[in-house]
């Protein structure tokens, strides 16, 4: 069995992208193909991801000139699944360039079997993930022992029993390959252009959920966590990976670690 990763990066080599793929290249054993975008990076060490690359045969580096041109993020997913799949590739994982992954991984992969159905693991930023949105507003919730909680813990007590949430974030998600052909945005495409950075694996999961998706991806969330439970969104406890949570790609908003881009 083979697995597909796509993982795209903008500056920040030393700081999110040289980690995160050493993360992988350590603790990933099956055998693998990662889809490494260079989506228009500036940064002075960006030698080091291509040497990297070149240094680890499972490791594929794409040098993207325009970002605005070629589509942005969602042009990266949309061309790296189609690679995945060429690589014959059985599961395909997206990920951010500010995840890290550990020896749980391998829980991870063991659990994605069933097509049409979105998989996460649990982390140190879980976003929205509810298993009933209800409680964000009890007395559970406030003294920190919500449902929620649990997805960002790794400790020992924790449910290992995999999930089911409204949805998966999109930092770090994987289908089976036949999950992203059969949820296509149109023929040649998985992901909906529209959202080259921000709502495309949000449209994604509607689609998914045989929803309807809008043009709004504000209205898009909100559909999202109106959903409780959903049997097609499932969080797997056993697999831990540590989020950065980097907002950086709103460059002219910022971001917690915009002064470092270029460190």
């Amino acid at each position: 069995m083979r697995i597909g990763i796509v993982v795209t990066y903008h500056n920040f080599v030393n700081k999110f992208i040289l980690p995160c793929l050493d993360s992988l290249n350590r603790n990933i054993d099956c055998p693998k193909f990662v889809c490494v975008f260079d989506n228009e990076s500036e940064h002075k060490d960006n030698y080091k991801v291509v040497d990297f690359c070149h240094a680890n045969k499972d490791f594929f580096y794409i040098r993207i000139n325009d970002q605005s041109e070629n589509g942005g993020l969602t042009a990266t997913w949309n061309i790296g699944i189609d690679l995945c799949i060429q690589h014959d590739c059985e599961m395909i994982f997206i990920i951010n360039d500010d995840i890290l992954i550990n020896d749980t991984w391998c829980f991870f992969v063991q659990a994605i079997a069933d097509d049409n159905v979105i998989y996460g693991p649990i982390t140190n930023n879980p976003g929205s993930a509810w298993t009933n949105r209800h409680e964000c507003w009890t007395l559970k919730h406030f003294l920190g022992r919500n449902k929620k909680k649990q997805y960002c813990s790794n400790s020992k007590s924790r449910d290992e029993d995999p999930v089911n949430v409204g949805f998966v974030n999109g930092f770090c998600f994987g289908c089976t390959t036949k999950t992203f052909i059969n949820n296509r945005y149109n023929e040649k495409l998985y992901f909906n252009p529209d959202f080259p950075f921000e709502g495309n694996e949000t449209e994604f999961q509607l689609r998914l959920f045989n929803l309807q998706p809008t043009a709004d991806n504000t209205r898009n969330k909100k559909l999202l966590r109106a959903l409780d439970a959903h049997s097609r969104a499932i969080i797997i406890p056993r697999c831990y990976v540590y989020h950065y949570k980097n907002h950086a790609w709103k460059i002219t908003g910022g971001g917690r670690f915009f002064k470092d881009q270029f460190g």
